[in-house]
């Protein structure tokens, strides 16, 4: 019995582009006599597709999209995710399925039985869930469907426990193999999880489990791949490439398959990943050109060598905006990392402007406070940057990190603009690690030794740095990952030995800057809690997280 798990990425909505990218891998899989192939969740249409999904259209699509597959299979049994509506005694219902289908019929389909609601998961708002057990009978094995979520359902691996179980109610028919597709995003250290949570599962299940994984990023999730397949006794059969597309097969009867090596170093891994993000973002939304504004500093270093690998150095433009308060230091690193990638630049001083501006402002409201001054410099450096982008049909790429962002230390309609947040979800002291894996990466010294020395700036003013507006940033990234990733209260995070007043300042800045975040770009997912679509809190409430 051979099998394949074709972890494919598809384009939300692009039903055309996503059948043919299936008919790729199933005669790929016919050529090499697997008799079962099986595909991400929602492959037809892509995962997530948010409120396509309110569309009746969309689901008609997706329905021909399935007719076609359907039609076409005949060598191979196929196993694939698509929404569709499920006839009720009271109206259609959207649900989420996975189907089988096998000699130009479908032979058997199946209805996810637990939705997220937690963090980016939604689904509740779409589908509707199905308490139901399906299998079926295939050569000498009995199979058992499930999708996603519903290989979850164990202990210290959900935020909490469904009332029903789909793998105990499987294990109770006897199934001996569980097919699981899935679309699962990614955050560091998802792959190690996922693996240990399909080692209990198939012991406890005593079956084959076939996970099958999307990859790919759409918007800010990232989907890294990783498909496992795992023996009764919890053995890793079969483990599929991490952040790129691949046909994964084994042999259930001889108990091996392909073990493609993965990154094991985090570092790597973070790489990858914003690789990937940056790449599909402009693949999919159909950009090719991105600006990176270059001031000489660690988060403009690493996310322009980010898009160069990405996009390719020819489609990243490098700006420098320099003002009266940039130093030689700063100029020369950003040509040094524009040299050695290979990035073309152009230099557009700010310092007359900045000065007529003040001009104007200080003839209408007097003198100016310094703060109001080193805004301008930021708004006008985003001026600046939009609208070249406008000029040359490009996109911006935002570069602040995930520190910057918690508290606030960001200029609105400035350096918070563009078109995606690289590192928004990425900590100061984790951009450093990062840079220097790019080194590694590039094998050569593409972000000079310069930058990792010197203290972060944002150079508004003379002689400036970061920490003498903001606590150390060790202290925000440890304080920050603890309130945000952790969820623990203000007195918690003291117990762990932190100093008090900065831990109260901290989370007082964090509260504050929650309008600054709403009007933030969309930003790469990397960790368990990332500030956008899977943070919601209010902006006008009086709940205040230092004291509670």
């Amino acid at each position: 019995m051979r099998v394949a798990l074709a972890q494919i990425n598809p384009i939300i909505g692009d039903f055309e582009g996503n059948v043919r990218k299936i008919y790729h891998f199933i005669d790929k899989a016919v050529r090499k006599a697997v008799d079962l192939i099986i595909f991400p969740e929602l492959s037809l249409c892509g995962y997530p597709p948010r409120d396509l999904l309110t569309r009746k259209e969309f689901i008609v699509k997706a329905q021909q999209a399935l007719n076609q597959v359907r039609e076409k299979v005949q060598d191979i049994v196929v196993v694939l995710g698509c929404p569709a509506y499920n006839e009720k005694p009271y109206g259609p219902k959207l649900v989420n399925k996975a189907v089988v289908l096998a000699g130009g019929k479908l032979v058997a389909s199946y209805t996810k039985a637990l939705l997220p609601a937690y963090d980016v998961y939604e689904e509740p708002r779409y589908f509707h869930r199905e308490k139901q057990v399906v299998s079926f009978r295939w050569g000498n094995y009995r199979w058992g469907l499930t999708i996603c979520e519903d290989i979850w359902n164990i202990a210290d691996f959900v935020p909490h426990l469904y009332e029903f179980d789909p793998l105990e109610a499987l294990s109770q028919e006897g199934v001996d193999v569980v097919i699981n597709i899935s679309a699962s995003p990614f955050f560091l250290g998802k792959g190690e999880l996922r693996r240990r949570l399909l080692e209990l599962q198939a012991q406890r299940t005593h079956a084959f489990i076939l996970y099958c994984n999307q990859v790919g990023a759409n918007d800010h999730l990232i989907f890294d791949g990783q498909s496992l397949i795992v023996g009764p006794d919890g053995q890793l059969l079969a483990r599929g490439k991490d952040f790129e597309e691949d046909l994964i097969i084994a042999n259930l009867m001889e108990k091996r398959g392909s073990l493609h090596d993965v990154s094991v170093r985090w570092e790597e891994s973070l790489f990858k990943a914003l690789v990937l993000g940056v790449r599909d973002y402009f693949f999919k939304t159909g950009f090719t050109k991105a600006l990176v504004g270059l001031s000489g500093g660690i988060d403009s270093s690493v996310t322009a060598s980010i898009a160069a690998k990405a996009l390719g150095v020819e489609n990243v433009i490098g700006i420098l905006m320099p003002s009266p308060y940039t130093s030689r230091q700063s100029i020369t690193d950003a040509l040094f990392l524009a040299k050695k990638l290979g990035l073309k630049t152009h230099t557009i001083p700010i310092t007359a402007p900045f000065e007529s501006l003040n001009k104007v402002l200080e003839e209408a409201v007097g003198p100016l406070k310094g703060l109001t001054k080193e805004n301008i410099q930021a708004r006008l450096r985003g001026n600046i940057l939009m609208a070249l982008a406008n000029e040359w049909g490009a996109l911006v790429l935002n570069t602040g990190n995930k520190s910057e962002l918690a508290v606030g230390y960001c200029t609105l309609y400035g350096d918070t603009c563009g078109a995606l947040a690289v590192l928004s979800d990425v900590p100061k002291t984790w951009v450093y690690a990062l840079g220097r894996e790019i080194n590694r990466q590039y094998q050569d010294e593409v972000i000079p030794e310069s930058i990792f020395k010197k203290p972060p700036s944002a150079e508004l003013r003379p002689d400036q740095t970061d920490e003498d507006d903001l606590p150390p940033y060790r202290l925000i990234d440890a304080v920050v990952k603890a309130f945000v990733e952790e969820g623990l209260s203000a007195s918690e995070i003291v117990a762990r030995g932190w100093p008090p007043k900065i831990v109260y300042d901290i989370l007082r800045r964090l509260r504050l800057a929650e309008y600054k975040r709403w009007q933030f770009p969309p930003g790469l997912k990397v960790t368990p809690k990332a500030f956008g679509f899977g943070w919601r809190y209010p902006l006008a409430q009086g709940f205040r997280f230092e004291e509670g």
